[in-house]
């Protein structure tokens, strides 16, 4: 009973610290750099070129602009120019947004509409307005779809969604006539001149789509781009598969710094940024307005913001508005647990430079410190689930002794119980489908699948032991 005990212990002490991590020698040399002769500037390309080495980030590009011109632009790592275009993950919402404010404009569509009015088979359609997919506050669900989206969350709060954003493309494409990347083309891109800006796998690969990558186990992988394909997709393009460059970045940013430049009005800016908000409480609370959020505390003065996440990479814009600066940076890697937090640090260290502050470090060693912690972890979940299998020979021992009872409760808990739990970890403690494990944290995903394979095999062995025994009995 106590070897049996330990046993327990032992898988239990495993699971518990693989939960707690789930909650909480690359040289890379900068390519090319812009920047007049503020010492801020030279200051900042310092900082970047240190944190993306320090980060390991593959490659990373940098610009920062004010109403009229780019004051600095940079690239790092395997970043060639900036004019490499970047996956942008979520911020492709705010040319989502903005393309649902000129059509509000043009007086084609009114953001107190019904969804319904332009999508009548969707569902709930009648009880969500376009205002509230805007900010998310339209009850939706975050890992829903076109084919399975209903209300299941308050309206009226914040509930963040790709699905809002993927709604609101499909209004554009039936009040427009056009495609959502026709639309945004026509309406968005070409008055901007941004021609290294694409809403299309095509024409993202055409304008010389830069390589992603995501992290197994502290190594970056090359993986190939996951454009939406059908309804059944997490992310469209409308909600996140826009494609950019740092240098199309800062000119699309400057729209919002100069007033709209004829793409959208003044007034509409304004709404966009603090007409309709949606208070969230967060680590940093923050409020939700049409495709950006604003931050107040503890900055000493407000900023705009939105980040994007897809599985090859990430991405940040910034808008200052009392300083009359807006930043972009885009990077081709997701690594989930690392990269991505420190990639958030770096965002918020360059802001926290032009706004007079001492910026956020990034250590020398936290990189690889960091992810040998997490995958000793891993290791250990693994090694847990060989375990059982160094102990069949015992399980025999117990079952010619005929302790069938201890033998049969051994199995349940450790073989059935134990693996069941490893799988519901992730659904269960932080409400996310396995499918989004797989796609985001693939190392994180193929250790609960494997371990827990693992121990369905041992039990489904045991279980064919006993009954052998039984046989052999009669």
């Amino acid at each position: 009973m106590k070897r049996y005990l330990k046993r327990i212990n032992l898988f239990a002490l495993c699971i518990a610290v693989l939960m707690s991590v789930v909650c909480t020698g690359l040289s890379f040399q900068t390519y090319a750099s812009a920047y007049d002769s503020d010492d801020r500037f030279s200051d900042i390309d310092k900082y970047l070129d240190t944190c993306a080495k320090n980060a390991h980030i593959p490659a990373l590009a940098v610009s920062i602009t004010d109403s009229e011109n780019t004051l600095f632009s940079a690239c790092y790592g395997e970043c060639e120019s900036c004019d490499t275009p970047f996956v942008l993950g979520s911020v492709s919402k705010s040319f989502t947004a903005v393309c649902i404010m000129k059509l509000a404009e043009q007086g084609k569509l009114s953001l107190d509409d019904k969804v319904s009015a332009y999508l009548p088979d969707a569902a709930d359609g009648d009880r969500i307005t376009v205002s509230q997919l805007l900010n998310h506050s339209g009850g939706l669900g975050e890992h829903q779809t076109l084919e399975n989206c209903h209300i299941i969350n308050d309206q009226g709060v914040h509930n963040y969604a790709n699905v809002n954003y993927s709604l609101l493309g499909r209004i554009i494409e039936c009040v427009s006539g056009e495609t959502f990347e026709s639309y945004v083309s026509k309406n968005v891109l070409a008055p901007l001149e941004m021609s290294h800006t694409a809403a299309s796998y095509e024409k993202s690969m055409e304008n010389g789509l830069t390589d992603g990558y995501t992290d197994h186990w502290g190594f970056s992988v090359r993986r190939d781009h996951r454009y939406p394909g059908s309804d059944s997709a997490w992310i469209t393009v409308p909600a996140g598969y826009m494609s950019s460059s740092v240098n199309d970045l800062a000119r699309y940013l400057r729209m919002y710094l100069s007033g709209g430049k004829g793409v959208i009005s003044e007034q509409s800016i304004e709404q966009m940024f603090y007409g309709d908000t949606v208070y969230v409480e967060d680590d940093v609370p923050f409020w939700y307005g049409y495709g950006w959020a604003t931050v107040r505390e503890p900055l000493p003065e407000p900023v705009l913001r939105h980040s994007g996440l897809v599985e090859t990479g990430t991405s940040c814009v910034f808008i200052i508005p009392g300083k009359d600066i807006g930043v972009a940076f885009t990077a081709n890697v997701n690594d989930y647990f690392v990269t991505n937090e420190m990639m958030d640090s770096i965002g918020w260290g360059v802001i926290l430079m032009l706004l007079g502050e001492a910026p956020n470090e990034i250590p020398a060693g936290a990189y690889i410190l960091e992810h040998i912690r997490i995958d000793l972890i891993m290791l250990a979940v693994l090694l847990a689930s060989v375990i059982p299998f160094c102990m069949i020979p015992a399980f025999g021992k117990r079952l010619a002794r005929k302790k069938y009872i201890s033998a049969v409760v051994d199995t349940v808990i450790l073989n059935i119980a134990f693996p069941t739990f490893i799988l519901l970890i992730v659904p269960l403690f932080f409400r996310t489908p396995l499918w989004v494990a797989e796609a985001f944290v693939p190392d994180v995903f193929i250790t609960v699948i494997v371990s827990s394979a693992l121990l369905f095999l041992c039990g489904a062995i045991k279980v064919i032991m006993l009954m052998r025994m039984i046989i052999k009995q009669r």
